[in-house]
Order: C-alpha cells, then sequence, then structure tokens
C-alpha cells in the first residue's frame, strides 16, 4: 500500500473513532447501557408522603392515587382474653368462604385491652395473623349508668356501639365472636336502611318480634353515635342490668328490618324447636352458639343437648389450628 493510501485511510479512521466515543457517552447518560436491574426489582423506589397522602414516583415524581380503603367493614369485639380464640374461629371461618378482596371489605376487631380479664398482647398477635385488624377502645362511660348492675357476662357489650363511629365505611356487619360462618354473607352489605338484624329465638318462642344483635348490619354515623351513647342513660331505652341487645332493640324499635334465620342461626332452635334447625341447616350462613359456648377439652358428644353442632364447631376448630399451626399452642373447642 502506497503512502498516499495509508495517510487517506487515517483520514476516514479518525472522524470514525470520534463518532463512535461520541457514541458511547450519549447512550451512557441516557441510560442505555447502565446494568441492568434485576427482573424483581420494582421498577420504581417509591416514597410515602404522610402530609399529601399519596405515593410518589422518585424518578419522575408521578403523582399516584393513595391506596382505597375498603368500602365495607365484617367486625366483632372481644371483650375478654377467653373470647380471644372464638374470634380466630370466626376469621378463619369467613375467609374460608369468602373472598374479603372481591367483596371490598376487611375484617376489624373492636377489643379492650385494660381492666380484669382484658385482651392480651398475646392475643392480639394471634388475632392478627388470623386475619384481623384490631381496634383498641376503652370502655364507654354513660351518664349515670352502674355498669357493674349490668349482668358479667355482658358488661361490656355496650363497647359495641364504638363501630356507629366509624365512618370510614359505608356499612358494617357486625357478627358476634361466638360463632362460625359457613357461607356467603355478600347480601349483608346490600341491605337497605340503617339497621337489620335476625329474629331472636327462645325456647318458647321460635319468632320474636325482636331481634338478636348477635348479627346485624348497619350504616355508621358519628351524628348517630353521639345520640345512642345519650340514649344509654335514658331509662326507657336502658334498663340498670341490660346489655346491647335490649338497648338497640329499644333504640331501633320502629327502624329496623328483619334479616332471614340463616344469618343468624341460633344454636337454641337445636334443642328447642329440632325440625325448624334441620329444616333450615343446608342454608344456613351464620351459625351462632349463644347458650352453648364451646368449650376447651370439655367436648359435647352424644348425650348432651348440642352434640351435633359441637362436633362440627370441634371439627372447624381443628381444622383452623393445623392451617395456622397452632395445633401445640391452642386447645381445641368442643
Amino acid at each position: 500500500m502506497t503512502m498516499a493510501a495509508r495517510l487517506q485511510g487515517k483520514r476516514l479512521l479518525l472522524p470514525g473513532l470520534a463518532i463512535f466515543a461520541i457514541s458511547i457517552y450519549v447512550l451512557s447518560l441516557l441510560g442505555y447501557l447502565s446494568p441492568k436491574a434485576p427482573a424483581w426489582q420494582p421498577k420504581y423506589i417509591r416514597e410515602w408522603s404522610p402530609d399529601a397522602n399519596i405515593t410518589l414516583e422518585v424518578d419522575d415524581f408521578s403523582r399516584l392515587p393513595a391506596r382505597r380503603s375498603p368500602r365495607y367493614a365484617i367486625s366483632s369485639s372481644v371483650m375478654t382474653s377467653r373470647f380471644s380464640q372464638y374470634a380466630m374461629m370466626l376469621a378463619y371461618t369467613l375467609q374460608k368462604h369468602n373472598d374479603l378482596a372481591a367483596l371490598d371489605a376487611e375484617l376489624i376487631l373492636l377489643v379492650r385491652t385494660e381492666g380484669k380479664d382484658a385482651v392480651t398482647p398475646q392475643n392480639i398477635t394471634r388475632l392478627e395473623n388470623v386475619g384481623w385488624k384490631i381496634m383498641v377502645e376503652h370502655d364507654l362511660e354513660f351518664e349515670n349508668v352502674d355498669k357493674n348492675q349490668i349482668r358479667p357476662y355482658h358488661r361490656y357489650n355496650l363497647n359495641k356501639l364504638y363501630l356507629w363511629s366509624y365512618t370510614q365505611y359505608e356499612r358494617i356487619v357486625f357478627i358476634d365472636a361466638d360463632t362460625l360462618c359457613k357461607g356467603s354473607i355478600a347480601e349483608l352489605f346490600q341491605q337497605p336502611g340503617e339497621i337489620a338484624g335476625a329474629p331472636d329465638v327462645w325456647w318458647d318462642i321460635l319468632t320474636d318480634t325482636r331481634f338478636n344483635s348477635g348479627v346485624i348490619t348497619f350504616r355508621p354515623s358519628i351524628e348517630e353515635f353521639h345520640t345512642m351513647v345519650k340514649s344509654v342513660s335514658d331509662p326507657r331505652m336502658h334498663k340498670p342490668n341490660d346489655a346491647d341487645q335490649a338497648f338497640l332493640n329499644a333504640y331501633f324499635k320502629f327502624r329496623f328490618h328483619a334479616l332471614p334465620y340463616k344469618y343468624n342461626y341460633n344454636i337454641i332452635m337445636y334443642q328447642h324447636h329440632r325440625s325448624t334447625w334441620d329444616k333450615l341447616w343446608n342454608e344456613a350462613v351464620i351459625v351462632h352458639y349463644t347458650t352453648k359456648k364451646p368449650m376447651p377439652n370439655k367436648f359435647c358428644r352424644k348425650g348432651c343437648n348440642e352434640w351435633e353442632p359441637s362436633e362440627w364447631y370441634s371439627m372447624q376448630c381443628r381444622e383452623m389450628l393445623a392451617f395456622y399451626g397452632y395445633e401445640s399452642d391452642l386447645p381445641l373447642l368442643g
């Protein structure tokens, strides 16, 4: 190759190298040559802004809406440590038969953590583990009402009124902890009116004109909450030894409407109205252990009055304990 040809080649090569170097620099600035993040890493680094209640994406500062709270709540209450395992059972069976995300609902549990027999930190850990969102409240106080006159096993039930102040939810379904769910409760969120409950049942009355407050669906209202708290002090609304059920029936006497039996399937029917119990069992959604509470290691077998519902409870309890790995920590109830 002649000298002229070699010089001509150099003149062509140098500009090409310069263009290549400039291209590499520009691409690195744009990030195309940076090492790729692993596939499992999130696309954005997210930061929480509590003041604005939004999520910020750091790389472009675009504003994203906050996660919306559920429209509805499924609630219960545990005022004493003893009832915590009942609430665990309720949460397990509710989620077994209902898709909370599809319902746009969450589980909230009203608990009392101060005073005699209160819920313990260990109880709360287990309750949260099975899906409850814990709402700790102090005991409600009512003017001219001596709560010590209220029957001991119902003494703290008026704390249930707190739920009317939870107006972050459009509607709340309250279910006593001493119940089990065996079907969908979606219909309870679509009820009209202020409050609905199933008729109460007694040994001599199959259909009471009053509702049992163990399962109710209602619309929260802060105004209603304040009015209710004041009304407890009215002797026309609340007798000295009564708890929440008698008060709610008096307060909503002409405003509630009835739910079907299946949403509060009272165990008292098993002994005193057996034909009705057998007829409706397959459609029952919530079974309520009113007069016979499941007990640890004191099983009700053939020969006792409620042996079949108690046996069924034991089966569900065994399943729950195994699912959460509590077989060695908690007793079998039945």
